[in-house]
């Protein structure tokens, strides 16, 4: 539904995409941190499985919404550059992380391994680099060079078409994500297959970043979007798993549940007059995005992370003290000329 009020301001949009930015790497945290209570299946129905279930739920907008971020600046068409400069920027800042923490991940990965007594065979290295997988988290740095590479010509596709045409693209992508994502799930069939075909159903997320953020969309009632997701969310994963299985249809970025969630949660970011901009931390969001599993993984080996205590605010509080140090750690890292190429 296209809007032009005025009270929706471009520079508003624009200071909230900070906002959505840092919140964005909180919620990743949150998830993270929820998952460690929830992979123990013989929890299963205790308060502390159903603690680290909401938590996990409510958050799952997490990486649609930097997917989301991405495509209302990138798609803008005031930003356009040639071919060439576009990628040549976009691979300076997308290689060297890549590169760097990847191989990072592979030594820490080791490291955890000798720290908890586990063997890791050199066939397991190759097989996490060759799976687009080094760590469980840089899958990400893995599906975005697909949206870059193709970030070109879906401008340039979205300049031929009308509103109308490019509401039905953005739907039509969604709901085949959607689509796919639950046949997924009911035929068991849910390997994501070569990582640099992952970028393909994040289209939806993409396009619909810019439409919602040029105000061409309008989310219609999305704090009940978001809420009614998190419930969704919330029941589907309990009501699917149990003692000897964890069912993760729900958590899927393009479940029943996530997608309005987080196209809810974007809309009301860009409408936010309450939550603080916070630029410098919206800064070292990406650093705290490929950090924060030092920290969590210390935490969890050392003994000192106890969620199984089924405790509401333990995940809470472990999940800002992650985030804290990991953004410490990226303003420390961004202040050397080698870190800020890498984070």
């Amino acid at each position: 539904m296209p809007s032009n009020s005025p009270n929706f301001s471009s520079d508003l949009r624009l200071h909230n995409l900070d906002t959505a930015r840092w919140l964005a790497a909180l919620a990743v945290v949150l998830v993270h941190c929820a998952a460690h209570p929830l992979v123990r299946t013989t929890d299963y129905g205790t308060p502390a499985w159903q603690w680290a279930n909401l938590y996990d739920a409510a958050a799952r907008w997490c990486v649609p919404i930097f997917v989301m971020i991405s495509g209302a600046l990138l798609l803008d068409p005031s930003r356009q550059r040639p071919l060439r400069e576009f990628y040549l920027r976009r691979a300076a800042r997308l290689i060297l992380p890549l590169i760097f923490w990847s191989l990072f991940y592979l030594g820490w990965s080791r490291l955890m391994h000798i720290w908890q007594g586990e063997p890791l065979r050199l066939a397991d290295w190759l097989n996490k680099l060759w799976s687009g997988a080094p760590y469980y988290h840089l899958w990400y740095l893995y599906m975005i060079p697909g949206l870059y590479f193709f970030t070109p010509f879906l401008a340039r596709s979205l300049r031929g078409m009308n509103p109308r045409q490019q509401g039905f693209a953005t739907v039509g992508i969604l709901a085949l994500a959607m689509l796919d994502s639950l046949h997924s799930h009911l035929t068991g069939n849910t390997q994501r297959g070569f990582f640099m075909s992952w970028f393909l159903p994040y289209l939806g997320y993409f396009l619909a970043g810019r439409l919602i953020y040029n105000g061409q969309w309008r989310i219609p009632a999305p704090a009940a979007l978001l809420t009614g997701g998190i419930v969704l969310t919330t029941l589907g994963t309990w009501g699917l798993s149990d003692s000897t299985t964890l069912r993760l249809y729900f958590y899927d970025s393009f479940s029943l549940g996530v997608i309005p969630m987080a196209l809810g949660t974007f809309q009301l970011l860009l409408r936010n007059t309450l939550l603080p901009r916070l630029p410098a931390l919206a800064g070292v969001a990406f650093g705290i995005y490929l950090l924060h599993p030092v920290y969590l993984d210390i935490l969890r080996t050392s003994g000192l992370y106890h969620p199984e205590s089924g405790t509401y605010w333990v995940i809470p509080v472990v999940t800002l003290l992650v985030f804290v140090l990991s953004a410490i750690s990226t303003w420390g890292l961004r202040n050397l000329q080698v870190g800020r190429l890498v984070t």
